[in-house]
């Protein structure tokens, strides 16, 4: 599985582009994450990506064209995770998580014994057993964003687009999916979130893009990628990098330059 987006741009009318000929390649097993700063075009890429907006350039899975395929096509091949997630109705768990099935159902066809065995084998993997006779909304962040994971495996799509999957959560739910979303990858899924944390990134990514003013600034093995220099130009904020062993192998971590921070307070 190989996603290709190629000289990708994107624009309002007399407005500044938001993408500026991004281009990259993917492929399954990579837990990527994509950098950059509010109104870098973070959000624009994915909606590009889900033919949500119509951009110049080209955007191919396994060399076909996304933009050749139908809205039900596309959602079997490509999932998208919001941040958050707010039904009109109080759906129960399940049901929830069933909703993934709809793109490979013909119409007024509802799930069946082969979806409800799938639904067993998802909830059992991601570890939602108790959450089973639950109302969507009365669950905890945490809770929902796996919840809403365990739709995307329904629908057996092997691309994720993952909108800031981990903001807003406690420390040890941010753990929890972000350790999930390295074995979805390790399993020879594509997923693609979008961060606010460079910590995140270098921790659990095994690849970084870095957007900054709709260009792709950087790509590639987050050691590399994301050092002091590239935070300053992403954030604007001076910062030293650390690189601390753990678990025999480095951890970079980015500390804010006090001294600078005080005196311009």
């Amino acid at each position: 599985m190989k996603l290709i987006v190629d000289r990708l741009s994107f624009g309002y009318p007399h407005c500044q582009p938001l993408l500026k000929e991004v281009s990259f390649s993917a492929e399954g097993g990579e837990l990527i994450s994509l950098l950059g700063p509010n109104g870098t075009g973070k959000t624009t890429l994915f909606r590009c990506i889900l033919g949500q907006l119509r951009a110049s350039g080209t955007i191919t899975l396994d060399g076909q064209p996304l933009s050749a395929l139908s809205p039900r096509q596309l959602a079997a091949k490509v999932a998208y995770i919001p941040q958050s997630h707010s039904p009109a109705f109080s759906y129960p768990v399940e049901e929830m998580i069933l909703m993934g099935t709809a793109a490979g159902l013909k119409w007024f066809q509802h799930p069946g014994r082969a979806e409800r065995e799938r639904l067993d084998e998802v909830m059992d993997n991601l570890g939602l057993e108790t959450l089973r006779g639950r109302a969507f909304d009365t669950l905890s962040g945490g809770e929902q964003q796996l919840v809403m994971m365990a739709r995307a495996m329904m629908t057996d799509a092997r691309v994720w687009l993952l909108d800031e999957p981990a903001a807003n959560l406690d420390y040890g739910n941010q753990t929890r999916l972000l350790l999930q979303l390295q074995q979805l990858a390790a399993k020879g899924y594509l997923l693609i979130q979008s961060t606010h944390s460079p910590q995140q990134a270098a921790l659990y990514s095994s690849r970084v893009l870095a957007l900054a003013d709709g260009v792709l600034t950087g790509d590639g093995d987050p050691a590399k990628v994301l050092d002091a220099g590239m935070i300053q130009t992403l954030y604007g904020l001076k910062v030293k990098a650390v690189d601390i062993p753990s678990g025999g192998r480095d951890v970079r971590v980015f500390l804010p330059d006090e001294s600078k921070y005080r005196k311009e307070m």
